[in-house]
């Protein structure tokens, strides 16, 4: 059921000349074009709001990435120093309890791997074997999070303590 709707004005809205014929299935068509094109300006304005934010985040990001490569090295370079440290306690305690030592000299070779995994691999080549442990293995990844997590909070109380009153610790 079409309806037609003329109309003589001469003022008629944009696009439409007097004597047009107005139906239900041309004002459809209309307002589909109209939200299309809408529909295409929306996208590319998020396109370009998009690309700035982009843009705007790279600096950060980079900056961020910088940042975490520093922190990379430094903790390699402790890491070693540790390892060099369990060395040298191996080899003292070799000379009282040599089968022990052997397995200390161990846990100081995977320390210097540790190392050596830190400083060969970018953060990005860090974060997919990371990625990759914890989808493969949940439980280990899970483990080695807390034992991380362990060591570093004795690390960071340790490392706290030194900076802390020396008459506070007389104390305790």
């Amino acid at each position: 059921m079409s309806s037609t709707y003329k109309t003589d004005d001469s003022t008629a809205s944009e696009g439409f000349t007097s004597a047009h014929d107005f139906t239900a299935s041309g004002i459809k068509d209309s307002a589909a074009a109209a939200a299309e094109t809408a529909k295409d300006k929306i996208a590319a304005a998020t396109d370009t709001a998009k690309d700035k934010i982009s843009a705007a985040a790279e600096p950060v990001a980079d900056k961020a990435r910088e940042v975490a490569e520093e922190q990379k090295q430094s903790g390699a370079e402790r890491i070693d120093g540790v390892a060099k440290a369990v060395h040298t306690a191996a080899d003292e305690i070799g000379k009282q309890v040599p089968q022990v030592a052997g397995y200390i000299h161990s846990g100081a070779e995977q320390l210097e791997k540790t190392s050596r995994l830190l400083r060969e691999n970018s953060i990005d080549d860090l974060l997919k074997m990371t990625n990759r442990l914890a989808h493969e293995r949940p439980l280990a990844f899970i483990g080695g999070s807390v034992a991380a997590g362990f060591v570093l909070a004795r690390f960071l109380r340790t490392s706290g303590s030194t900076t802390a009153d020396p008459q506070q610790d007389r104390r305790s």
